[in-house]
């Protein structure tokens, strides 16, 4: 499967977890996994980096670590 550009709205939203602790971590597969920072606990957050998880991202952040994510 071809390597695929990124949006910049899904670019704005990791830089935004980087920048609240969050440790984005890109995968071979091309997926991502999303480590939330000791003092937030929760679980381990795994997603593909296509503009159509914008959405689901944001709502399980919302969920999963109270933190809602702006962009």
């Amino acid at each position: 499967m071809p390597r695929q550009h990124q949006s910049k709205a899904m670019k704005n939203v990791f830089a935004e977890m980087r920048r609240l602790g969050f440790i984005v971590d890109q995968r071979k597969s091309g997926s991502y996994r999303i480590i939330p920072p000791p003092n937030l606990g929760g679980p381990i957050y795994t997603t593909h980096g296509t503009e159509s998880a914008l959405h689901p991202i944001r709502r399980d952040f919302k969920k999963y670590y109270n933190i809602e994510l702006h962009v």
